[in-house]
């Protein structure tokens, strides 16, 4: 074994199973010197094709640096680094899965980054969407990082720590290099080294040579390093600010004087140069050249590299900035160039961090704040939310320009909303609306449906919400170009304040409002604000058409925007049944979080998802997504997704026939009082409460509810008036026939088809107990059919069970062929059935291509089709 692996048996063992685990991926983490690269080494060699880059301190500036050399290492498409280094690639969720397809088309793979502590973030970003969605491919993921230092984008690849070497084996590094030291002098590199192998050579070495023991790897790096000639050290500290390439060292020193220089470093075992590159032998010598340095040093070699960068301005900015200690106009404006174009590719963390470094050197004040509020609406854009905060608060605080002020109170106050600090966010959305209804009122429009939002979320502050939009609409609309926008978002605060009530003005406008004839982008937001009150409202036709508009105009160029707009939508359809489209939306919903840092929206879209899986009968999937939101999930800051979760996992109990736990997880709807814990999202479910109350036995509790809930709902949305007749059917015993009759009959009642079902059944039930068995099995024949046609497999069985009770006959169900199918799987044949290619499908669903294809391959022996052209014709029949 190599001296670098001794000790490391188990932790190579580990990496080894973890890239043969189904979805395989690791990062090996350790205090620098602890033999990570050692470990990526020696796994590198298990395989064919290995795809490795590594990083340095420098290239945590470039955007998509990383992917683009992971990318040209493996000679991968021209295509798909033109987009990587497109000055407007692809949205995020569209690249990771262009690099997904590329990686599906070259495997088996392992591809290795070293040092992913200086990976950019963008980068980093993509591999860590990649490494967990490998499962099913040939291709691995291997990472190395310092510890403490681990990337956000990695925390959740399994990682294998490497422990301090034991004493045996540290002495045997020691002799397996040629190290002889006495007892005492041996004892005290050991302990000083404390298991750590680069220590142990590097402390061996000093204490050999008869050196002073230095007290840290890299002090032994800079004794070595300051015994070196001066101009060795002079160009060490050029190799280690510029990334040792020898084509820019070379145009700041003759070669030849070049290559003299570095003659003594070479052979003191400090650099190797090869391949046009100056490699420091590990990383700590390299940071040790830089620290040995003084201030002066340092400023001129990063000025002497500017100067030698003709062809690569990015480069050269950057190393003016290093070079700049004093504020200094035209270095902040270039790097603002440089923060712009980073933006514009979709690297938010760059370019917010080059708005800042430009911020710095900002002579004037006036330009300073400016650059400062880009960097945090830059922050805030890429999902940064915690900087965002941090960079918007001194801005909030102390920026002389009051609109600053203002619209760093409202970005700071929206970061706030997108993360688990709901509480801090509505303190700090106060101040936002205070300044902005003086400074700028469309600003203050956004931040008032923000509140709503958070209003919604949390079940609570509507009385607040009603105060401020009174104050914003005494204080009138802002005459701007696009009016119509101030008006959505009022209908949606609108719809909020009250949401048992339905105000006629606002059910006419998310009815009739006429799309407007703006940008794009601003006709989405007024599409996405009128569907979302129209949800709100029991509108669910308007909220389908106008989110689904919504979703349509930002599809192509921003799909990370239709977060809000498939948060919604996806609820819409799970509404009116329609549970594929529900579980389409869901996916995607969480694939495009996941990949703009929205963690709420990951969480609501699981939450969704886990809701058609359960009104399947799909316990398995039901209850292992389920359980993914309740470890991730912040209780007590986001109600509205607590409370739809307890509505999922009673239907997870009811579909496993669990009566008492169905109701254990749904008691705390209502209060002991009757009051609704979530007014919109308690009232909505108020029948399957009752329902399941009934079912444990539990009448007592419910009276007080439904009692309340007649005296409130009455003039409510016909869904809501729906939902009462459907529970004061359940709880009036021989007088219930009336609320039955209506809660089956009433006009609209068939757009929520799953609550229809559930009323023919309840009422099929209660005719059935009546000794009226004609009339119970023309019910439960309808409802029957109804949890059919959903796929609502569990209320499907019991329909049946009715059914037969009531004498009525029923064949065991047979599937169809397109119920055989996933929700997937079924989108997929739909749009290949209606003539759309394999790409232009997973452009749609934000699939790749191949598993477009995996959908296909498994979905023609279910439909009984030997070709794509049979599809069309196929489906048409189901």
């Amino acid at each position: 074994m190599p001296a670098s692996l001794l000790g490391r048996d188990r932790e190579l063992g580990e990496v080894r199973r973890l890239l043969a685990a189904g979805t395989p991926a690791a990062v090996v983490v350790g205090l620098p010197g602890a033999g990570k690269t050692s470990i990526l080494t020696a796994v590198a060699g298990d395989r064919r094709l290995v795809i490795t880059a590594t990083c340095a301190p420098g290239d945590q500036q470039i955007p998509f640096g990383l992917l683009a050399d992971l990318i040209s290492s493996a000679r991968g498409p021209a295509d798909l680094l033109d987009r990587v280094a497109a000055s407007h690639p692809p949205d995020p969720l569209r690249l990771r899965l262009d690099v997904l397809s590329w990686l599906e088309s070259i495997g088996p793979a392992l591809l290795i980054v070293d040092d992913a502590q200086w990976g950019d973030d963008s980068s980093l970003s993509v591999i860590g969407y990649l490494a967990r969605r490998l499962s099913g491919l040939d291709v691995a993921i291997l990472a190395a990082a310092r510890d403490g230092e681990l990337p956000e984008h990695l925390t959740r690849i399994p990682a294998v720590r490497l422990s301090p070497l034991g004493e045996p084996d540290a002495n045997r590094l020691l002799r397996e290099a040629g190290l002889t030291l006495d007892r005492a002098t041996s004892a005290k590199v050991l302990e000083t080294a404390a298991g750590n192998p680069l220590a142990l050579l590097e402390l061996g070495r000093a204490a050999a040579a008869g050196d002073t023991l230095p007290s840290s790897v890299e002090l032994a790096f800079a004794q070595r390093l300051a015994a070196l000639p001066a101009p060795t050290r002079e160009t060490l500290l050029l190799a280690a600010a510029g990334d040792g390439d020898l084509r820019v060292l070379s145009r700041i020193e003759e070669p030849d004087v070049l290559l003299a220089r570095l003659a003594p470093a070479e052979i003191a075992g400090l650099v190797s140069v090869a391949g046009r590159t100056v490699s420091f032998r590990h990383p700590l010598a390299r940071a040790a050249a830089h620290s040995i340095a003084t201030t002066e040093e340092r400023t001129r070699a990063h000025r002497r590299l500017a100067a030698a960068l003709v062809d690569d301005p990015e480069r050269r900015v950057r190393h003016l900035a290093e070079a700049t200690i004093v504020a200094d106009e035209e270095v902040a404006a270039a790097l603002e160039e440089i923060a712009a174009r980073a933006y514009q590719r979709g690297a938010n963390t760059e370019a917010a961090g080059a708005y800042v470094k430009a911020a710095e050197l900002s002579p004037d004040c006036t330009d300073r704040e400016r650059r400062s509020l880009q960097a945090v609406v830059t922050a805030s854009a890429g999902g940064l939310f915690a900087w965002a905060i941090e960079l918007a608060r001194p801005l909030r605080d102390r920026a002389d320009d009051p609109s600053t002020r203002a619209l760093a109170s409202h970005t700071m106050a929206y970061a706030m909303a997108q993360t688990s600090r709901q509480h801090e966010a509505r303190r700090a959305l106060r101040e936002a609306l205070e300044q902005l209804l003086n400074h700028d009122k469309h600003w203050g429009w956004a931040s008032l449906t923000t509140l709503a939002v958070l209003t919604f979320r949390s079940g609570s502050g509507v009385h607040e919400l009603r105060e401020w939009l009174d104050r914003y609409e005494r204080a009138g609309h802002r005459a701007d170009t696009y009016p119509e926008i101030t008006v959505a978002c009022r209908a949606w605060v609108r719809a909020l304040v009250d949401p048992l009530a339905r105000p006629a003005d606002i059910v006419e406008l998310v009815r009739t409002a006429p799309v407007p004839d703006f940008p794009a982008s601003m006709t989405a937001e007024h599409e996405m604000m009128l569907g979302a009150a129209a949800w709100i409202l029991d509108e669910s036709g308007a909220a389908l058409a106008r989110l689904g508009r919504s979703i349509d105009l930002r599809r192509a160029d921003a799909p990370a925007k239709t977060v809000n707009s498939l948060m919604t939508i996806a609820q819409v359809h799970i509404d009116v049944g329609d549970y594929d489209a529900g579980d389409q939306a869901g996916r995607m919903l969480t694939e495009i979080a996941a990949a703009g840092r929205h963690p709420y929206a990951v969480e609501h879209g699981l939450e969704l998802r886990a809701r058609v899986a359960a009104l399947r009968g799909q316990a398995g999937a039901a209850r292992e997504m389920a359980d993914r939101i309740l470890r991730d999930l912040e209780i007590g800051e986001f109600a509205s997704v607590e409370r739809n979760l307890q509505v999922t996992r009673s239907y997870l109990a009811f579909a496993e026939r669990d009566a008492q736990g169905a109701w254990e997880a749904l008691r705390s709807l209502f209060d002991e009082r009757g009051e609704p814990v979530h007014t919109h999202i308690s009232y909505r479910e108020l029948a399957h409460y009752v329902s399941t109350g009934v079912r444990a036995g539990l009448l007592d509790e419910l009276r007080p509810v439904v009692a309340l809930a007649a005296d409130r709902l009455s003039t409510a949305s016909p869904r809501l008036r729906l939902q009462l007749a459907r529970s004061r059917a359940l709880l009036a015993g021989d007088e219930a026939e009336p609320f039955h009759r209506f809660a089956t009959t009433a006009a609209g009642a068939a757009q929520w088809p799953f609550e229809l079902s559930r009323a023919h059944l309840e009422y099929g039930g209660w005719l059935r107990r009546r000794q009226r068995p004609t009339d119970a099995r023309t019910e439960l024949q309808a409802a029957l059919a109804g949890f059919e046609r959903l796929d609502a497999r569990p209320w499907a069985e019991l329909a049946a069970t009715e059914l037969r009770a009531a004498g009525g006959a029923t064949a065991a169900p047979q599937p169809s062929a397109w119920t055989e199918l996933t929700g997937q799987e079924r989108e997929v044949v739909r749009l290949a059935a209606a003539g759309m290619t394999n790409r232009e499908i997973g452009a749609s669903l934000f699939l790749s291509p191949r598993t477009v294809s995996t959908h296909l391959y498994n979905a023609f022996p279910k439909l009984g089709v030997t070709a794509r052209s049979q599809l069309r014709d196929r489906i048409a029949g189901l």
